[in-house]
């Protein structure tokens, strides 16, 4: 019997180290081959847009920002072509998506599409945040991937591309504030549809879902602006309820909380674009970063109760709470 269990985990062994050797045979070559990255101004987006230009992917790269566009031409060959993009706006991906195609050759489809645009959004407890504030980030993290998609899938199914979907680990266990939870638990609804819709047409669908990187959308000074605002906004009532003492306990919390699971190594995230987009058989989900691979693993597979207490342990208490 126990020959057996030996046997049964060795073979397990070998099937996962030769699903891990699969997973690394790159494409047999990378010219002629045409990405659209969305969110390239800094941050995951720009990071891969430098990396597929270095090895001759032609890009087009969607900035929001002009100063965006200056700074990633500079950084990169004539072969990338950076476009005004803000994916909340549907005329805008109307407009890169004319762009791309009068660039591409005769009968040339995309051979990958990365929806790498997201926002952080407003950040405080549920009743300080309004319908408003979810539809903003919705806007970008889950309506501007959905509409980048239908817009550049005929263009896709050309090539028999891919497509690859930023979500988030807040995607699969509730971390952040809701409004950007929810749009990843969308992000990643959609995405896990729209890979099942393609299954027999030959292009696919991934997912990278990282834990917590130093970006801009994790700095302690965003997330306590984006507090700090929020609490503002409240009307009276809420903002007595609540008090200063909770404001200022929760900044604390969250510094603390950041600095324990933010990865300082972005890159991790970028090799796992790389991976997405450059591989023959890439994965379909990518969880990167100890945190998200193991700490928050344990946590979503816990019952509720037990993961519940974990992460409400030492949270503040509105101050009017705190005196009854």
């Amino acid at each position: 019997m126990f020959g057996c269990v030996l046997l049964i985990l060795a073979i397990l062994v070998l099937v996962v180290c030769f699903w891990q050797r699969i997973r690394r045979l790159p494409l047999p070559y990378y010219e002629g081959r045409h990405v659209v990255i969305t969110g390239c101004d800094t941050g995951f987006g720009n990071m891969l847009a430098k990396e597929l230009d270095s090895k001759g992917f032609s890009v087009f790269a969607g900035c929001l920002t002009n100063n965006g566009e200056e700074n990633l031409k500079k950084s990169c060959s004539q072969k990338l072509k950076t476009f005004p993009l803000d994916v909340s706006d549907n005329e805008s991906i109307k407009k890169m998506l004319k762009f791309v195609t009068s660039h591409l050759p005769k009968d040339a489809g995309i051979w990958c599409l990365v929806n790498n645009a997201g926002i952080a959004g407003s950040v405080g407890p549920t009743d300080w945040l309004t319908r408003s504030d979810y539809e903003k980030v919705m806007a970008v993290n889950l309506y501007g991937m959905v509409e980048m998609t239908n817009a550049f899938l005929p263009l896709i199914r050309k090539e028999k591309g891919r497509i690859v979907n930023m979500t988030s680990i807040c995607g699969r266990i509730t971390l952040a504030p809701t409004p950007y939870c929810a749009s990843k638990f969308a992000a990643e609804a959609y995405s896990d549809c729209l890979r099942r819709d393609l299954y027999r047409e030959g292009v696919t669908v991934h997912i990278i879902e990282p834990g917590y990187f130093a970006t801009n959308i994790t700095s302690p000074k965003t997330v306590t602006s984006a507090f700090r605002s929020a609490y503002e906004k409240c009307n009276p009532e809420v903002k007595e309820y609540y008090g200063e003492s909770y404001v200022e306990q929760a900044f604390e919390k969250a510094q603390k909380f950041l600095k324990l699971v933010t990865n300082d190594n972005p890159g991790l995230v970028v090799d796992a674009y790389l991976n997405a987009v450059c591989s023959r058989y890439p994965a379909h989900r990518y969880v990167v970063g100890f945190s998200a691979q193991v700490v928050f693993r344990i946590l979503w597979t816990l019952p509720e109760s037990i993961s519940d207490f974990i992460l409400c342990s030492g949270r503040p208490v509105p101050m009017k709470m705190g005196k009854l």
